[in-house]
């Protein structure tokens, strides 16, 4: 890795007043290639970037060139995160996403009407030189790699990538071959790739990720949804995190509509983690932005300094009048229907009543929580609506419809869908 100061780097340009980008801020972390590649070929190549600082990056007018014939490559104007991650490739963006998902930024050249870079064209017997370089020019990183010693062999055509932790990629050299790793089951040969849809072959490398590690950056204890009245409150546990930036919310109104992002650790202080802890950690957040009676779908998304995000949910709940509150765990799923009796019994003012949907219904359901009293008159509609498999509480606050306390006696609490129905008798105590 080039080791240069701000300083000097401000004496070689002759610029005043313009602070030029870092050495070493942007890395070069994993290469693919396929080494009877040409210049028109666009699958089974890409070079994966990272940003490893805490600022965003602009990359409009970065270059990056493996000295082949038709020149560097021009990168477009798109912005890294802090500690984001980007794919330079030469295929579409929609057929590489077809292949290897998304969650983190792609550059596509074939989009950009640029050709792909030739990493089999090496200009000696033993090596290529890719050079990173920002729009002043600058050189940020180099790799100088071949396929052979020091370097992985890649005798399977897989990717190559740097596998030293991301927090020591600025002062550690990384164009020598001895801190790449090579990646498992790489592709074979040269194959077409079809928009939309797998490649041909398989890489189980890891575009998008640094030192194609998928270990989870959060365990999560808990995430549940309270449903109050015009607000859903969604919380959450975290045992422990492991540089972790923070976390998303996404929200659907159906289970077959797309999610939307509702807020995130970027802008909001209440949604960043903690990086690294062992320490449990609880979470909050308010959805406002609610309809009583309406239901809804929320999926919590945690994302670390490498980029990778694991998504927790969906889980839901349905904001209604009276205070009544609506809760559902994640991640246990039941095996059947059930409606518990209410705890506690005898209650005075407040009893919680808890049913079970099953995992074997793969929709939501169509459910009714009524409570009636001696004479079979409706006194307080709990919840009425559609609800996915989960575990499910509900706690009634002895009041009726209108929110006037109840006299004490006996109550039923009738729960019925259209495959099962059950009724528990409750005594609210004056």
């Amino acid at each position: 890795m080039i080791s240069v100061s701000k300083g000097l780097l401000f004496c070689l340009l002759g610029i005043t007043g313009v602070v030029a980008q870092e050495v070493g801020s942007v890395i070069i972390t994993e290469i693919m290639y396929n080494p009877a590649s040409s210049e028109s070929t666009e699958e089974t190549q890409y070079i994966e970037i990272a940003n490893t600082t805490s600022e965003s990056i602009n990359l409009n007018g970065w270059t990056i060139d493996d000295e082949d014939a038709d020149g560097p490559n021009t990168l477009p104007n798109v912005t890294l995160p802090p500690y984001g991650i980007a794919v330079i490739c030469g295929s579409s963006q929609a057929d590489f996403e077809g292949a290897w998902g998304t969650g983190f930024t792609i550059i596509a050249l074939k989009d950009l009407g640029q050709t792909m870079f030739n990493l089999a064209n090496t200009p000696s017997s033993t090596n290529e030189i890719i050079y990173l370089r920002d729009n002043n020019g600058v050189l940020i990183d180099s790799v100088n790699y071949d396929d052979a010693s020091p370097w992985p062999a890649d005798n399977n055509q897989s990717s190559i990538y740097l596998s030293i932790p991301k927090d020591q990629m600025n002062a550690t050299t990384n164009n020598d071959g001895a801190n790449w790793s090579l990646s498992q089951n790489g592709v074979d040969g040269a194959y077409n790739s079809t928009p939309f849809g797998v490649w041909d072959a398989v890489d189980t490398g890891s575009p998008g990720n640094i030192l194609g590690d998928a270990a989870l950056p959060v365990v999560l204890s808990s995430f549940v949804a309270v449903a109050g009245d015009g607000r859903v409150t969604l919380k959450w546990v975290t045992q422990s995190e492991v540089k972790n930036l923070g976390f998303e919310i996404w929200r659907a109104e159906s289970q077959e509509e797309d999610f939307h992002l509702l807020s995130s650790y970027v802008n909001n202080p209440d949604l960043q983690g903690q990086f690294t802890t062992n320490a449990a950690h609880h979470y909050r957040y308010v959805d406002e932005l609610v309809v009583n009676g309406r239901t809804y779908w929320y999926r919590l998304v945690d994302v670390d300094v490498n980029g990778i995000r694991t998504t927790h949910g969906p889980i839901q709940a349905t904001p209604h009048a009276m205070g009544e509150e609506l809760m559902t765990t994640s991640p246990e799923v039941p095996r059947g229907f059930q409606f518990y009796p209410n705890f506690p019994n005898p209650f005075n003012p407040t009893t919680t009543l808890q049913f079970d949907i099953p995992a074997s219904r793969q929709s939501a359901v169509n459910v009714e929580l009524v409570i009636y009293n001696v004479l079979g008159q409706p006194v307080r509609v709990l919840y009425t609506g559609k609800v996915a498999p989960g575990r499910y509480r509900i706690r009634w606050q002895g009041k009726d419809a209108l929110g006037r306390p109840l006299p004490g006696g006996v109550y039923i609490a009738v729960f019925r869908s259209e495959y099962y129905q059950k009724a528990v008798k409750m005594m609210l105590m004056k």
